[in-house]
């Protein structure tokens, strides 16, 4: 089967990261994958593996790009003559929703991995002839909010790079380091987090943390600021590693985000990594998060709650121990790449 995936650029990202363990996964099973997109660091290592790539960045919203990836997408598609075409973001989306009619027979799958603002805006990612989401509460916004029918969509998680599981925790000293990783953008509350660090030492909580990300300039300035203000720059660290290198060090990890998340890949990939995780029970975290089972959900908007758990974990070593095997355990049964390949494939057949 010759694929096509289309997505804005493909540098940080769980989209870009998520096509990125498709693709090569897809190619040792014999496919043939062609990527239209801009460049990121993913980019190289597709090109080794005999991953075909276009450039034609659609990360700029506006009426020059959409003009250029329009005409640019008719000619790709016209000479690589691709079975399927798989396109993820809402700006993708709209360009191959108009490009198809000069390809009518050429099957479209879009894809859903947030939960959108601006809904007018956000139709195109229904346009596709099936329509996949990564999580049970994406589905219920598809359908409540864009009006996708249930008919169309079919439910695939996103899978983790099995990379996760042989990490080898590396200890520098007594303190548990607390750690957040994520973009740089507020709805994945970054304050509640230095809140939480602060709270702790305050108290006399032996604890170190790290912030590892990368996104907005300007929120990344704020959260310095605030750090420096409060007098916790002995403890609080701002780095820019890969999250595998971050979950290294990381011995808690805390997702305290106040905006739904569409799925949640740092959770899974902490917990593959046999890593404790605290995470805001809302969106599709719950599907990842049994709590106090395979993790610890909290409340959003809530540091006291959070800082609750951290104390949980740092004096309950055996329990907790229990608690990330089952995490383990729970992730490689159900957010492995070889799933995700393997129900995604069964997607493009059932079109084909």
């Amino acid at each position: 089967m010759k694929i096509m995936r289309i997505l804005p650029s493909m540098d940080f990202g769980g989209i870009e990261r998520g096509v990125y363990d498709f693709s090569k996964r897809a190619v040792k099973l014999g496919h043939k994958i062609v990527i239209i997109s801009g460049y990121g660091r993913f980019i190289p290592s597709l090109i080794e593996n005999g991953i075909k790539w276009y450039n034609l960045p659609m990360d700029k919203k506006n009426l020059y790009v959409f003009l250029k990836s329009y005409y640019g997408l008719k000619k790709i598609v016209k000479k690589e003559k691709p079975d399927i075409i798989h396109v993820q973001s809402r700006f993708p989306s709209w360009i191959v929703y108009y490009a198809r009619r000069n390809f009518p027979n050429v099957a479209v799958v879009t894809s859903i991995h947030n939960f959108y603002p601006l809904r007018w805006y956000s139709q195109s990612v229904g346009k596709g002839d099936i329509v996949i989401v990564v999580s049970k509460a994406l589905k219920k916004y598809a359908m409540k909010y864009l009006k996708i029918p249930e008919r169309k969509i079919r439910l695939v998680y996103n899978g983790v790079a099995e990379d996760f599981l042989n990490i080898k925790k590396e200890k520098k000293d007594s303190s548990p380091v607390i750690g957040m990783i994520s973009r740089f953008t507020k709805g994945k509350g970054h304050f509640i987090f230095l809140k939480t660090v602060k709270n702790l030492y305050e108290n006399g909580t032996e604890i170190k943390s790290v912030i590892v990300g990368s996104g907005s300039k300007k929120y990344e300035m704020k959260l310095k600021n605030w750090i420096d203000e409060n007098g916790l720059n002995k403890i609080v660290k701002i780095i820019k590693v890969d999250s595998k290198e971050a979950l290294k060090f990381i011995d808690i990890l805390v997702v305290p985000s106040i905006k739904s998340e569409g799925f949640g890949r740092t959770v899974v990939e902490a917990q593959m990594a046999e890593t404790p995780v605290i995470a805001t029970n809302i969106g599709a975290v719950p599907e990842l998060i049994k709590d106090g089972e395979t993790g610890f959900l909290v409340n959003p908007d809530n540091s006291s709650q959070i800082v609750e758990k951290v104390k949980f974990i740092m004096k309950s070593p055996e329990k907790v121990k229990n608690i990330v095997e089952k995490a383990k355990k729970y992730a490689i049964e159900n957010f492995s790449v070889d799933k995700m390949v393997e129900e995604t494939l069964k997607v493009y057949e059932e079109l084909v």
